[in-house]
C-alpha cells in the first residue's frame, strides 16, 4: 500500500511526499512530491485524499495533466478552501464557461504563451458570456478577469513544481478604456436623500445616508452590525461584509472579513448620520418586539430580522433614483460621491484613502484623480504667492512684478 507523509517547509507550506508503488516495467519505486499551503491538518487531509485517489485508480499524476484537469485540482485544493466564497464561485464559472472549452485539453506542460494570447485575443473578438448574443465579443474588463484566475492557476502550478514558470506571465492582458465615473453633484445628494425620506420607509433612507456620507460599501453597509456603532462618540467600525452566495442552487447570505487589512476600519460620523442612526434603531426595536424578536444583532434587516437581500436593495434604490430624477448612479456610487466630495472639498487624501479603506493612497489617487483638480490650481498659487513675497523682501518690500525682472526675452530659452 502506498505511503506518505508531510514535511514542513514555511509557516504555512508543506511538502507532502508519497509513494505510487513500484513502476511495472523498472520495478522502481514512484515517489511524487507536492508543495502545500495551509495548515498541517489540512495537508495531513490532502496527503490522505492523495492516497485514497491512487487506491481507489483515480489518481493523476498533476505534470500530466490537462490544463482543464489542472484547474479542477486547483479549484479543488485552492480556490474552495483559501479565497471568499463569492470569489471562489467566480472562478469556478470562468473556468467552467471560458477557460476550459478552449485550452482543456492541453497539456498543462505544453501550454505556451503563444497558445494564451491566441485564447485571449479569441475571446475578445467573437467570446461570449450567458445572456449575450453569440459571436460578440467579450468585453477588455471581462478578458482581464479570465486572465487573472488563468495567471493564478499556473502560477500554484509553478509553486506545486508541476510548471517551471508561468506562461501567463509573458501575457500582456487587455488595455481597459478609461471609466468615467459617476456621482452625485451635492443638491442631487439632498434631492435623493428627501425623495427617500418621502418613501417612508428607514430601510433604503438610512442605508442611502450612511453610505453617502461615509463611503461605505454596499455589502459593508448591509453587513454592518449594533456592536460596530459607538453612536456616543459618533463613529462606527467595519469588521465585515455581507455578500450572497451560491450554495445548492440557493443564493444565501454570508458575512466575510474585510479584504484587506485597511478595509478593517473606523469611520467618524457627522451628527446628521449619528440622529438617523439611533432613530432607526429606536424603531427597528420596537418592530421586533411586536414580532416576539429579540434584540437582534444586524443594523439593518428583513422585517422578519433575516440580512437584507442585496438585489432587493439594487432595485430599491434604481427606483429611487429614477424617482428623484438624479444623475443615474448605482448604489456602489455613493461610495464615489462621498470619496469624491471629500477630495473636492479639500480633505487631505491620505485622510480620504484611509477613510474609503483603500489599500493605499495611489489607489485613491488613481481612481479619483479627475476630482482633486484644485490640488495643482493651489500648489502654483502657493508658488507664486512664496516668490512674490520673497522678491518683494529682496526690493525693499515693494510689490514686484514676476515679469518686470527680465527684459523682454532676456535669459528665457526654450
Amino acid at each position: 500500500m502506498p505511503q506518505g507523509h508531510i514535511r514542513q517547509r514555511g509557516k504555512r507550506s508543506w511538502e507532502i511526499k508519497f509513494d505510487l508503488g513500484n513502476d511495472p516495467i523498472t520495478g522502481e519505486r514512484i515517489t511524487r512530491y507536492v508543495n502545500f499551503k495551509g495548515s498541517k491538518r489540512e495537508a495531513q487531509a490532502e496527503l490522505t485524499r492523495l492516497l485514497n485517489s491512487k487506491n481507489e485508480g483515480s489518481y493523476v499524476d498533476p505534470t500530466k495533466m490537462t490544463v482543464g484537469e489542472y484547474l479542477d485540482h486547483w479549484l479543488a485544493v485552492y480556490a474552495d478552501r483559501q479565497l471568499a466564497a463569492k470569489t471562489a464561485a467566480r472562478h469556478h464559472q470562468i473556468v467552467k464557461n471560458n477557460i476550459k472549452p478552449r485550452l482543456g485539453n492541453i497539456s498543462v506542460r505544453k501550454l505556451t504563451k503563444v497558445h494564451i494570447e491566441a485564447f485571449e485575443a479569441d475571446l475578445q473578438r467573437d467570446g461570449y458570456l450567458k445572456g449575450e448574443k453569440k459571436g460578440s465579443g467579450l468585453s477588455a474588463q471581462t478578458v482581464l478577469h479570465i486572465h487573472r484566475t488563468l495567471s493564478q492557476a499556473l502560477q500554484h502550478a509553478v509553486d506545486s513544481e508541476v510548471l517551471i514558470k508561468n506562461p501567463a506571465e509573458k501575457v500582456e492582458p487587455p488595455r481597459l478604456p478609461g471609466r468615467e465615473i459617476k456621482i452625485l453633484t451635492k443638491p442631487e445628494i439632498a434631492t435623493l436623500l428627501k425623495a427617500a425620506q418621502q418613501s417612508n420607509s428607514t430601510q433604503i433612507y438610512v442605508p442611502v445616508l450612511l453610505a453617502v456620507t461615509t463611503g461605505l460599501r454596499r455589502g459593508e453597509v448591509f453587513g454592518l452590525r449594533r456592536s460596530d456603532l459607538d453612536l456616543a462618540k459618533g463613529r462606527l467600525t467595519v469588521n465585515q461584509s455581507l455578500e450572497y452566495v451560491k450554495r445548492g442552487g440557493e443564493r444565501v447570505p454570508v458575512f466575510k472579513p474585510p479584504k484587506t487589512k485597511t478595509s478593517r476600519r473606523t469611520i467618524t460620523l457627522p451628527a446628521l448620520t449619528v440622529e438617523a442612526l439611533k432613530r432607526h434603531l429606536a424603531e427597528q426595536a420596537v418592530g421586533r418586539l411586536k414580532l416576539g424578536l429579540g434584540k437582534g444583532e444586524l443594523v439593518f434587516t428583513r422585517a422578519d430580522g433575516e440580512p437584507i437581500s442585496l438585489d432587493y436593495i439594487t432595485k430599491a434604490f434604481n427606483l429611487l433614483v429614477e424617482r428623484a430624477g438624479v444623475t443615474r448612479i448605482t448604489f456602489h456610487g455613493l461610495r464615489h460621491t462621498h470619496i469624491s466630495h471629500q477630495l473636492m472639498d479639500g480633505i487631505h487624501v491620505k485622510l480620504v484613502s484611509e477613510r474609503a479603506g483603500h489599500s493605499n493612497v495611489s489607489v485613491t489617487l488613481t481612481v479619483y484623480a479627475t476630482f482633486i483638480p484644485s490640488l495643482a490650481d493651489q500648489a502654483a498659487d502657493q508658488i507664486d504667492g512664496w516668490l512674490r513675497d520673497e522678491i518683494s523682501k529682496s526690493s525693499g518690500g515693494n510689490p514686484v512684478a514676476i515679469r518686470t525682472l527680465f527684459d523682454e526675452g532676456e535669459g528665457l530659452s526654450d
